[in-house]
């Protein structure tokens, strides 16, 4: 790469709503002739850009953020335009913003997205947010890429609750975050009582069903809510934009056991689970020869299916049809769970995945 000449005009990025310089090459992509266009490769603009090169890769892979060109040896080739557009969506998801929501944007757009934050500066995010991490299937991811975090930083990741409450004491912690099959008034409660043991200020709930009136209560408790399947980006945006809310709104009061609603009791054979949720967690992350998702997709299926069943076996009835209504739905998310748990088993099978 030739060294960059000062006579030229430079790139620019946008920074809490001032341009600052970002040079790439010698040349700026407006005056150089497209036949001599330069490029770069992925750990040049890793450097350029502040991004990880395997950030980059995903990007480009699942979002297709940018299109790489191919080195006669078959390396990955970036041009000026591709790295002021991986700059912007690292300014922009810095900032709480997800990557599934901008990277199909221009580069105009996101400069304007990245002026439209005028306010909210630099200073706004900390050189550190610690982190703890309780649920089956979130310590894993948090723990997989941690280099695709920062500045968020994980203290606390574990699926074992004595050791989580245990390490919580231990540590200072800012966010508290809880992965649950449902969202109701014990999870909540649940959820602020790791916030208070371990004095953070604010808390994040990832759940796969819930009633609204639960969602607006655990956001009333310094919660941010997440519906999953969530992906890293998108969990790591939500630290931060749970960061720069303000903290300093009280907790609503924890109900007594006695006042929250209890399970109903739903007759009916259900067939049982074939699967831990520890081994739906190491069949989501388990590799395959083929470098096949199958065995993913499948286990977060079982997973929500499961989730589902539990949440409609807890699901409050106004009146004997409503109750029978949800035995219904209990019972027939089993048997679909049972199909879904059959597929997997065959799929680890198949791979040789060991569980």
């Amino acid at each position: 790469m030739s060294n960059v000449n000062s006579g030229r005009p430079p790139r620019h990025r946008w920074r809490g709503g001032a341009a600052v310089t970002l040079r790439i090459g010698e040349y700026s992509m407006t005056n150089k002739p497209k036949a001599e266009e330069q490029l770069y490769g992925i750990g040049a603009v890793a450097k350029l850009t502040g991004l990880t090169d395997h950030t980059i890769r995903v990007w480009e892979r699942r979002y297709d953020a940018v299109v790489a060109r191919r080195a006669e040896n078959g390396r990955r080739m970036y041009s000026a335009a591709d790295a002021e557009k991986l700059g912007l969506l690292k300014h922009l998801t810095d900032r709480g913003l997800s990557i599934g929501q901008i990277a199909g944007d221009s580069v105009d757009e996101l400069r304007e997205r990245a002026q439209s934050l005028t306010g909210f500066t630099d200073a706004a995010l900390p050189d550190r947010i610690d982190i703890a991490v309780f649920g089956d299937f979130l310590p894993n991811q948090f723990s997989a890429y941690p280099d695709d975090l920062a500045p968020v930083h994980l203290q606390v990741a574990d699926n074992n609750r004595d050791r989580f409450v245990a390490d919580l004491r231990r540590h200072e912690i800012d966010l508290v975050v809880l992965e649950s099959p449902v969202l109701n008034k014990r999870v909540v409660n649940e959820l602020l009582d790791y916030m208070q043991q371990a004095n953070a200020a604010r808390g994040l709930l990832v759940y796969s069903f819930g009633r609204s009136p639960d969602v607006d209560r655990a956001r009333d408790s310094r919660i941010l809510t997440l519906r999953a399947p969530v992906k890293l980006d998108e969990l790591r945006a939500a630290v931060l934009r749970a960061h720069t809310e303000d903290p300093s709104a009280k907790p609503t009061p924890k109900e007594s056991p006695d006042s929250m609603s209890t399970a109903w009791d739903f007759s009916g054979p259900v067939a049982p689970r074939r699967f831990n949720s520890v081994q739906l967690a190491t069949l989501a992350s388990a590799s395959t020869a083929i470098d096949c998702e199958c065995p993913h997709h499948l286990a977060q299926l079982v997973s929500d299916l499961t989730a589902f069943e539990v949440y409609s076996d807890e699901c409050a009835n106004r009146d004997a049809k409503d109750a029978a209504l949800h035995r219904y739905l209990h019972q027939t998310t089993a048997q679909a769970r049972t199909l879904i748990e059959a597929a997997l088993e065959r799929v680890a099978e198949a791979e040789g995945i060991r569980y």
